[in-house]
């Protein structure tokens, strides 16, 4: 085995990870839209940060950090899946992963929802109104998103709300993934190995190989975290939001930015809507039957 099989691992401990970071934050969050746990000094705007002290700006960066690096792992271990063919030995594994994978999607975009700053507040005028443009249902799905008149602590609570469940969705589809992966195997880059003769024994060599490699993401993670925490996003889109002007243009986190492009190159909403399922429908096409 190669290092690309150690993204299963690091993905489980990077998402352990962003589970005691989110649980601390959650503990902290205020959510009211004009006091908020990510208004931080950013040289423009208002300062106003709810959690204040180095240990709390330490989770919370930490926290930020560690989306980026669940989507770093993921689309590696997928990668890794796709460029192997491990998709073949157990197609229903590969379904449970790819379910994980939307999962995970939603999950992070109601976090990225949730600090209420330019970006996130124009984010959340996007999504809502794809909402009011489904026929029948629409407009009553966007007043219950909304809680209100106007964008506010309604609409914030709700998100806030679901983030928490999904995160013990994910729990869930986690534990159902490995349960499924330790009863048919593991797979590797021969795709052999059905018989005991033919592989070895995880631990000791690839366990601590994977610790190893864990503490030094760790490592990465609180460098990134205490002098660089703005490298993945632009300082602008953490400013206060302001209604009245559409910014000109806002950058959203890196591993958005595929589905930001399709929303953005389709006019019409449903249309956008309907490219960004084809795209993740795409990835899972190695089911069974599809399998060349």
């Amino acid at each position: 085995l190669n290092y690309f099989w150690c993204s299963g691992s690091l993905l489980l401990g990077v998402m352990a990870l962003q589970l005691v970071t989110g649980v601390f934050c959650a503990i902290e969050y205020l959510n009211l839209t004009k006091k908020h746990l990510f208004y931080v000094k950013v040289g423009v705007g208002e300062p106003g940060p709810i959690m204040d002290g180095l240990v709390s700006d330490l989770l919370r960066f930490m926290h930020l950090w560690g989306a980026s690096l669940v989507f770093i792992c993921l689309l590696g271990h997928i990668g890794r899946g796709l460029y192997y063919c491990s998709y073949s030995k157990s197609p229903v594994l590969w379904s449970f992963g790819m379910v994980l994978y939307v999962v995970i999607l939603i999950e992070a975009f109601l976090g990225y929802l949730l600090p209420w700053h330019q970006m996130s507040y124009w984010a959340g005028v996007v999504i809502s109104t794809i909402f009011l443009s489904l026929p029948v249902i629409g407009p009553h799905l966007y007043s219950f998103l909304l809680g209100s008149y106007d964008f506010g602590d309604g609409i914030v609570s709700r998100v806030f709300c679901v983030h928490v469940c999904f995160g013990f969705v994910i729990i869930g589809l986690i534990v159902l993934h490995l349960v499924n992966l330790h009863k048919i195997g593991s797979s590797n880059s021969f795709n052999s190995g059905d018989s005991y003769s033919d592989v070895i024994f995880f631990h000791k060599g690839y366990g601590y190989k994977d610790v190893l490699l864990f503490l030094s993401v760790i490592l990465v993670t609180l460098l990134f975290s205490c002098y660089s925490p703005w490298f993945t996003s632009l300082k602008e889109n953490f400013i206060t939001p302001n209604p009245l002007a559409t910014p000109t243009n806002i950058k959203p986190e890196w591993y958005f930015l595929p589905f930001y492009a399709l929303l953005r190159s389709i006019e019409n909403k449903i249309g956008g809507l309907i490219a960004v399922v084809m795209l993740l429908v795409l990835v899972w096409v190695p089911v069974p039957g599809w399998v060349i």
